[in-house]
């Protein structure tokens, strides 16, 4: 039987326009007072990334603060999070799993960068892994009991970029991706399910980065050399700048261009004046959706943050994340990895968009994404899709 928890988040959009949160950490004495406290482990790669990966943090932390200002977790309990960076580095990701597992955790979280993620929750199995932004194959995911994904899947990238592909007149397309399961997967997605759509459409070229290796010159030179009329860039974060930073002088003009996510606050920012207007992505218009909820938690993030700062996608990631945390607790009311895996699949919650529910059999969990395009450095003309939907 599927459960609705909603304790947390009442209190949160209570709480919002009233306290003001410090961006420092802090443990509250009535906290420290407690029988023990739930451990949550978080491996995430977050020096390598940057402000993604920190505003992710700042959203988890967000949510955490208001879980414990409604008395914690299971009656009573305090919530502490640890967290360790990988450096983007798969091995180094799985012996962060297994010294967290010596400190007791009894949930994990974290992502980022896709393959890490994969090895991370690999690692922690039979222990719950919240996926954040991993973009990880939805295939993937189904193959690894403990692993859940907050936010959409390659091939759920791939799919909406196409949809709006297959408007365009562009014949001859291109791939440039990253080298590993979110940038394979969101590339096969796309291709197959583009062709299904327009049969006639030819691929010119493809090449794929390491990723996290910001070595974008092969594929700039093959870009060139074939000139096609669209373009699939299923690059992310350092890669990305990287790349448009070297397209400049005119290699993209006329060029139709799908890329996930860059219509994001702190990718809008990265990319600065140097990306080009008219380019279908996804990304996040904070905070013009979602109603009284969303606003709350927007205000509440600017209240928290130092600068004032919108939140953005991975922030949302990071709040759901957090919340799920305190939801399935509360949920299974036990800190046992069957019981606490049993429960996520189906869970259902309330989150600042809406309603998000963890599908039973692939583990993804429903939060939405909007496409739109740049236009002066901004996310414009958004609208919200279901990334389940097959088109």
């Amino acid at each position: 039987m599927l459960r609705v928890w909603r304790r947390p988040v009442v209190l949160v959009l209570a709480l919002a326009a009233l306290i003001r949160v410090s961006p420092e950490p802090v443990a509250p004495a009535y906290a420290q007072a407690r029988d023990h406290a739930v451990v949550v482990g978080d491996v995430t790669t977050v020096e390598r990334i940057g402000a993604p990966a920190l505003t992710y943090q700042s959203g988890r932390d967000l949510a955490a603060r208001f879980i414990d200002m409604a008395g914690g977790v299971m009656g009573s309990k305090a919530v502490r999070i640890v967290a360790a960076d990988p450096g983007g580095d798969s091995a180094a990701a799985v012996r962060a799993v297994e010294e967290l597992k010596e400190q007791g955790v009894t949930l994990f979280m974290g992502g980022m960068v896709a393959d890490v993620t994969l090895a991370a929750a690999r690692a922690a199995a039979p222990t719950p892994f919240l996926a954040i932004d991993a973009r990880l194959p939805a295939a993937v995911v189904r193959d690894v009991p403990n692993l859940f994904q907050i936010g959409p899947s390659a091939e759920a990238l791939g799919r909406v970029l196409a949809a709006e592909a297959a408007r365009s007149p562009a014949i001859r397309w291109g791939v440039v991706a990253q080298d590993d399961y979110f940038g394979r997967a969101l590339a096969h997605a796309f291709w197959n399910e583009l062709r299904a759509a327009r049969p006639e459409v030819e691929l010119a070229m493809e090449s794929y980065v390491p990723t996290l290796s910001g070595e974008v010159g092969p594929a700039l030179d093959t870009l060139a050399g074939a000139a096609p009329d669209g373009l699939l860039l299923g690059l992310r974060d350092g890669d990305l700048v990287a790349f448009v930073q070297g397209a400049r002088g005119g290699l993209l003009d006329g060029t139709a261009v799908m890329v996930p996510q860059v219509g994001t606050p702190d990718m809008l920012r990265a990319l600065g004046t140097d990306l080009p207007d008219g380019w279908v992505t996804t990304g996040y218009p904070c905070c013009e959706t979602g109603g009284q909820p969303h606003r709350a938690f927007a205000e509440a993030y600017r209240t928290a943050d130092p600068n004032g700062a919108t939140p953005t996608l991975t922030a949302l990631y990071g709040y759901a994340a957090m919340i799920t945390v305190g939801t399935v607790l509360d949920s299974a009311w036990s800190e046992k990895p069957d019981a606490l895996t049993k429960e996520l699949a189906g869970l259902t919650l309330s989150t600042p968009v809406g309603e998000m529910r963890f599908d039973p059999g692939t583990r993804q969990s429903s939060l939405p994404v909007w496409i739109g395009r740049t236009l002066g450095g901004q996310f414009v003309e958004a609208r919200r899709v279901d990334p389940s939907a097959r088109r």
